[in-house]
């Protein structure tokens, strides 16, 4: 076991949230930081995978929000790729809600989404405009929040969140909308999205849907050349101050003496060989996921009932991901390059009481998205097919390696993959014929790749009480640690930037955390007007 001593932080994990504190650090402090990444592709829910004939998909970037010009997100994701990722934006109609009598085309606009929605339910006129108000609202107050949760104790007294707004960010989407709508089909068309933040309505907090409702409020954005091109961009800003990305090096556990994390022992994999390495830094960050750290990679006794709170607490979305290759273009059969929702039934909370139908042939829901539509640098074309199942289904296999887990597995994986084909046949009449290839990835794939607990997509599940947990931050009992990525802030794209900004907040201040995150956004802002003032676009129109 060789030791190694040589950086400033080490990040476990190379997700978006430890590829922004990376990035961050490199370039506000000149940080030498050591990314740890166990699979043997960097990126984490932002990488790529390729098949034969050029088909290329990504894992779990499939739109984003809020990357108009002058939104605080698009202004600080600019500054930590240094402008290298550039974002297309998908077609006016981004989104289509498919039920069995109709469907709703959701506009990149708030004002026409308002308006369609009235005319299509004028009965619940008032309530929409309520609802609408509300969303805004919700999301307000998950900003206060988070802010309130990391600013110095001083300062909270002036940034605490009202006690309504609370009341309304974390009640159930259920709850809330039983309160204020009648109108069962308009219940169950404005919770479509579910899927995009991993809870039906009765299972969610109203918080989490209204963020990722109010995120897509101006439509979405896909990366030209797909995700990989967000670690491609970081990875040289990272080398420049000397530290390193290391793939298939996974952390075992976080070394912690006298209440102070001060390093980290790795497993590196090379083939059959496993051999044991440990780095020392002064400070850890974990984009391991909030569940890892604290039940698998810290000690029992660090001193937190963290532990105890992760297992009681409700298990996360786990999916079915089918892989498409076509022999031709999507857009033979219709499709422009916007996502489908597509469900049998309005009550989706009845909906996922019976998750697992597909394995008696009476699939209830998918989303259906095509990469090859929104990015103008694909070369082949390609699809994705996702639908939700319960972790138990695959849990035989779990013990089993990878792509070594039998006939038995593969067999029960094809019967999957076909009912997800037909599913969408009825749909979409010819769509089956266009296939050429496909290939399907279960929990177990989400569990292999990710490490993280039961294939769970999301990580920590949003509950309504989530976002009032105190592991729910950056923070963490231990002393050095830190924690980044969606379950130290927000799940989702934006949510794991996030977790990465507060992550990068704490590191460079401390009680100062704030006024240093009000310095980054001031640098983002000037380096965004460089980049205008060059030419250089982000977003291709």
């Amino acid at each position: 076991m060789s030791k190694s001593s040589d950086y400033d932080i080490i990040i476990i994990g190379s997700g978006l949230g430890g590829l922004t504190v990376g990035s961050l650090m490199s370039q506000l402090k000149g940080k030498k930081v050591l990314i740890l990444e166990q699979h043997y592709i960097v990126g984490g829910f932002t990488h790529t995978f390729k098949r034969e004939k050029g088909y290329h998909w990504d894992v779990g970037v499939h739109y984003v929000g809020d990357l108009q010009d002058g939104h605080v997100f698009k202004t600080l994701f600019d500054y930590t790729t240094q402008g290298k990722v550039r974002w297309k934006k998908m077609p006016y109609i981004f989104d289509k809600f498919v039920f069995p009598d109709f469907t709703f085309e959701a506009p990149s606009s708030s004002e026409e989404f308002e308006q369609k929605l009235i005319t299509q339910f004028p009965h619940e006129k008032e309530a929409i405009k309520q609802y609408m108000l509300d969303v805004v609202r919700a999301d307000n107050w998950y900003r206060v929040n988070i802010l309130y949760k990391h600013l110095p104790p001083l300062l909270r007294a002036f940034k605490k969140p009202k006690a309504s707004d609370t009341l309304l960010a974390t009640m159930s989407t259920k709850d809330y909308l039983d309160k204020i709508f009648k109108d069962e089909k308009l219940k169950g068309l404005l919770v479509s999205q579910w899927g995009n933040y991993g809870a039906v309505p009765g299972r969610g907090s109203f918080c989490n849907h209204a963020m990722v409702v109010k995120h897509f409020y101006n439509g979405g954005y896909y990366p030209i050349g797909s995700a990989k091109t967000i670690a491609e961009a970081i990875e040289p800003i990272i080398e420049k101050t000397g530290g390193k990305i290391l793939i298939n090096h996974e952390v075992t556990d976080i070394i912690v003496e006298n209440g102070k994390a001060i390093g980290v022992n790795v497993e590196i994999k090379k083939g059959k060989n496993r051999t044991k390495e440990t780095f020392y830094a002064p400070a850890i960050v974990s984009c391991a996921g909030a569940y890892n750290t604290y039940c698998n990679l810290l000690h029992k006794d660090f001193g937190a009932d963290f532990p105890d709170q992760m297992r009681d607490h409700p298990d996360g979305l786990s999916h079915l991901c089918l892989y498409i290759g076509f022999k031709e273009s999507p857009r033979k059969l219709g499709f422009q390059g916007e996502n489908h929702w597509i469900f049998d039934q309005y009550d989706h909370d009845v909906m996922f009481s019976d998750i697992d139908a597909i394995v008696h042939d009476r699939m209830k829901m998918a989303f259906l998205s095509f990469p090859s539509l929104k990015d103008p640098e694909a070369v082949a074309n390609t699809g994705e097919i996702i639908t939700f199942v319960s972790y138990e289904l695959f849990e035989k296999w779990r013990e089993e390696k990878w792509k070594k887990r039998g006939n038995e597995y593969e067999d029960f994986k094809e019967m999957l993959a076909q009912r997800m084909i037909n599913f969408i046949e009825n749909k979409y009449p010819g769509f089956k014929d266009l296939i050429d290839f496909y290939e399907l990835s279960t929990p177990l794939s989400t569990q292999h790749f990710t490490m993280h607990n039961k294939g769970c997509i999301y990580g920590m599940h949003t509950s309504p009480d989530r976002m009032l947990k105190k592991w729910n931050q950056v923070d963490t009992p231990v002393k050095n640690l830190y924690l980044t990525g969606a379950d130290a802030a927000v799940l989702g794209v934006a949510g794991a930037f996030t977790g990465g900004v507060f992550a990068t907040m704490r590191l460079m201040g401390g009680s100062l955390g704030f006024l240093s995150y009000v310095g980054l956004e001031s640098k983002a802002k000037k380096f965004q007007k460089e980049l205008k003032e060059k030419g250089i676009k982000t977003v291709i129109e």
